[in-house]
């Protein structure tokens, strides 16, 4: 009789678990450093952004009218999304080893603001204008 109980909350565990599955099944390639007041973060489903969380490559960061997000990333390069602002972590690839790598980001709405780590590779970055490619 109790276990007629569990029947309605079992989809909604199953569903909670897939979805942290999903968000975790890759490597992290940075953190939010500082989100003031409130970002959103869109990788398999939107979450809210708050410092310390991990983000993901093919992830888009969202700012609100007055929100703003200050992401690092594994090679030490960052990323400052503004107010009313999307960009989409493309890719990233980055060795320790030899500190090179490639990054790819596209801003699609607003401003933003990256400056270059320590690694030794190209970096791409796409506007609806344009796109920056820097290899260094």
């Amino acid at each position: 009789m109790q276990s007629r109980n569990w029947i309605p909350v079992l989809p909604l565990a199953i569903l909670f678990a897939l979805q942290l599955t999903a968000s975790h099944g890759e490597e992290a390639i940075g953190k939010a450093i500082s989100v003031t007041p409130q970002a959103e973060g869109s990788h398999g489903g939107t979450r809210t952004l708050s410092e310390g969380a991990d983000v993901y490559s093919r992830e888009t960061v969202r700012a609100g009218d007055t929100g703003k997000a200050d992401l690092r990333f594994r090679d030490s390069s960052n990323l400052s999304v503004g107010p009313k602002s999307s960009v989409r972590l493309d890719k990233f690839v980055y060795d320790p080893n030899t500190s090179t790598g490639s990054v790819a980001i596209q801003a699609t709405r607003g401003t933003f603001r990256f400056v270059a780590g320590s690694q030794g590779g190209s970096y791409q970055i796409k506007t609806p204008y344009g796109t920056l490619g820097v290899r260094g």
